[in-house]
């Protein structure tokens, strides 16, 4: 503002101009008259700016501050009629982070910390204003073919600058991008309420939009766990196959070890050994048949000890002889008293009295050789069962080694037959959890038609912002042209 003026141009009095370079010539040491410089002569000093002079030059170009403000006022009522409206609808979601507990063994951890479930919160806001979510507002709408969405905000700017294009260009992808610029997602602090908006040229659709987002959110959440269980359905179902091949193949292990071995299966013989039992049943035969043999040998003992009376005892038919050689015997005694010893009645009587005799002979040997025989008999067969016993216990030793390896193929099986049982009834499971919607996200606050747009401002709003515009446009520039007008006056001057 200000220029310097150079100490040979200010005016000053012969008093003042001495007194400085007296001091000067003081403090150099000397004070005589050749040291003294010749005064120039005074030159006139340009005119200070001041308020004063800044209001002259507003005063001068009035007509430029009245022009601009009348610019100004104008474009904002151009502006306000002119720019397309925008109408911004809002809709509150209260996404809960922890799920609803449906099943007691789900597929999805529950998030108990406090930054995870923000983390949660925070994802599935992304999720909100994602490509597949837009794209599914697009295709229920149909707004690939919504000339409001796809028509450029500013059509003059958009033909001098077109964008370049390497391809033929998708109608919805277009949309979904133009849908995306439209969109806008937040969330209060401390909390998990999520505010989500949309803008359109019309309030009712600006509510339709936004109520057609959140429910494609809501759906494409419920589509992500959907798919997360059935994509473990099928990593288990896949599973399943071998699993069951497994179990199948341990199984016939088993049932090809029992038959190479002989062993039975579980619960036909009481949890025992065949070759167990055979021996028990074995032992008892062997039991039975000592006994039969001491019983052998004690009637033995007697019959060949007590002759006839002992064989008696055992057969009727030695009884029956000798009752009848008894009676023919006191017969034969009684006629031999009476009769002569050649009577032919008493040789009768003691021919027949011979003839009993021989067959009670005969019938006690009978008896004795049938008490042998039976000894030999038990003899014969205790030995056998003895034998039979001997074997029998070998083969308990080799069944027993068997069942040792039985029993670890058993398990194999077992384990292999839980483990499968385990993953068909998870599977069923997951398939069926694929079906239910556990997503705990609340509508709180459906979107409904705005009353009034939100850009641009309203028209007296724009007008007054033009006229406080054009206002200080015209005095800025009213008071760059009287400055430049002073900026050259002095040079003129100078």
């Amino acid at each position: 503002m200000y220029q310097s003026v150079s100490t040979e141009a200010r005016p000053t009095t012969p008093a003042q101009a001495a007194r400085p370079r007296r001091r000067v010539e003081t403090i150099m040491g000397y004070d005589g008259p050749e040291r003294r410089a010749p005064s120039a002569p005074a030159t006139p000093v340009a005119p200070q700016i001041t308020v004063a002079t800044v209001l002259g030059w507003l005063q001068r170009f009035w007509y430029v501050v009245a022009i601009l403000t009348v610019l100004g006022v104008l474009a904002g009522l151009a502006a306000g009629t002119l720019i397309k409206p925008r109408f911004t609808s809002y809709s509150d979601l209260l996404v809960d982070p922890t799920n609803l507990q449906v099943v007691a063994d789900d597929i999805y951890a529950q998030n108990v910390q406090g930054e995870a479930q923000l983390l949660d919160v925070e994802s599935k806001m992304r999720v909100l204003t994602s490509t597949n979510v837009l794209a599914s507002v697009v295709r229920t709408l149909n707004l690939q073919d919504d000339p409001d969405l796809l028509d450029p905000e500013f059509p003059l700017l958009a033909s001098l600058f077109p964008t370049d294009s390497a391809g033929p260009r998708d109608p919805v992808t277009d949309a979904v991008r133009a849908l995306a610029e439209r969109v806008k997602v937040r969330r209060e602090e401390r909390s998990y309420m999520v505010t989500a908006s949309v803008w359109a040229r019309t309030p009712e659709k600006s509510a339709v939009l936004t109520n057609a987002l959140v429910q494609a959110f809501v759906a494409e959440l419920a589509k992500g766990e959907s798919d997360g269980a059935l994509a473990a359905s099928t990593a288990l179902n896949e599973r399943l196959d071998q699993l069951r091949d497994d179990a199948a193949a341990a199984e016939a292990a088993v049932a090809e070890y029992r038959r190479q071995h002989g062993l039975p299966v579980v619960g036909a013989t009481g949890g025992e050994q065949l070759s167990t039992q055979s021996a028990v049943q074995l032992n008892a035969q062997i039991a039975t048949a000592r006994e039969a043999l001491i019983a052998a040998e004690a009637r033995y003992a007697n019959l060949t000890a007590g002759g006839a009376n002992a064989a008696a005892q055992e057969s009727t038919v030695l009884a029956g002889l000798r009752t009848q050689y008894a009676t023919a015997r006191q017969q034969a005694e009684s006629l031999a008293a009476t009769l002569g010893t050649l009577h032919p009645s008493l040789v009768t009587a003691r021919s027949e009295l011979a003839s009993l005799q021989g067959e009670i002979d005969r019938e006690v040997g009978r008896v004795v050789q049938t008490a042998r025989n039976d000894l030999d008999r038990a003899r014969t067969v205790l030995a056998q069962l003895s034998a039979a016993a001997s074997e029998q216990m070998s083969d308990v030793f080799t069944d027993d080694d068997a069942q040792v390896e039985l029993r670890q193929l058993e398990r194999s099986a077992a384990s292999k037959g839980a483990i499968y049982e385990a993953y068909l009834k998870r599977a069923q499971e997951v398939t069926e959890r694929s079906q239910i919607n556990t997503t705990n996200v609340r509508v709180i606050s459906p979107a409904v038609a705005p009353i009034s747009r939100n850009y641009p401002p309203r028209t007296f709003v724009l007008a007054g912002g033009g006229l406080f515009s054009g206002l200080m446009a015209g005095l800025g520039l009213a008071a760059l042209l009287g400055f430049a007008v002073h900026a050259l006056a002095r040079r003129k001057t100078a």
